[in-house]
């Protein structure tokens, strides 16, 4: 158990640390010559890369935060084969809190969905599945990204939960992602239930196929 906790321990911190890398700024620096704090919202994210500068600036960002979780993935099961799998899963965690709480810019970041996408793809690609589907279910339900994001997350720690039991190690870090996703987005839930938020582009356009009913505040699309 003690040479467990320290390879969480380190998993983590070495996670942090790639998750400080915030491509989103490199991008939004090399293109318009200021930081990407000053771009749009704000958001240090594919979504408002992609708004502000485009499709390929945002598949840029993209790649980029899903390689930062890749490479602190792979470092943290080569230190300790011997805990691949949870350390893989700790050092995705830790992208997360370095993607969404970055030393260098007083711990405000962004959201994290696609390094904890990342991450739990890298860990549980089954899981993960079924937990992205739960949480498309949850956007077009609630017609909002935030509470999809919360979905999809939580449905992730229930599985792991399930397969493996409640007080795992692994489940206790899938419950952290959860929460961490929370605290994230939740500006975002505060804003959906004052009725301010934007709705979710892609609930609108699922709902249309399907013949569903849209929402009637239309200022909001």
């Amino acid at each position: 158990m003690p040479n467990q906790l320290l390879a969480m321990i380190v998993s983590l911190m070495l996670g942090y640390a790639c998750g400080n890398f915030l491509t989103a700024d490199i991008v939004s620096r090399a293109i318009t010559g200021k930081t990407v704090f000053d771009l749009g919202v704000g958001n240090p994210g594919m979504a408002n890369v992609g708004h502000e500068l485009g499709h390929k600036a945002a598949l840029v960002v993209l790649a980029g935060d899903i390689l930062k979780t890749v490479l602190a993935w792979l470092l943290a099961r080569m230190l300790f084969p011997g805990h691949a799998e949870l350390v893989g899963l700790c050092a995705g965690l830790g992208a997360t809190l370095g993607h969404n709480h970055p030393f260098w810019h007083h711990f405000k970041g962004g959201k994290g969905v696609a390094t904890s996408a990342a991450a739990v793809s890298l860990t549980a690609p089954l899981a993960a599945a079924a937990a992205a589907l739960a949480g498309i279910v949850g956007t077009v339900a609630t017609n909002y990204l935030c509470y999809g994001a919360v979905v999809a997350a939580f449905a992730y720690w229930a599985l792991i939960a399930f397969a493996r039991s409640v007080f795992s190690a692994e489940s206790l870090v899938a419950l952290a992602f959860a929460l961490l996703m929370v605290r994230a987005h939740w500006s975002s839930i505060q804003a959906a239930r004052a009725g301010t938020q934007r709705y979710a582009t892609l609930a609108l356009k699922v709902r249309k196929r399907l013949g569903l009913p849209l929402p009637t505040d239309r200022n909001r699309h």
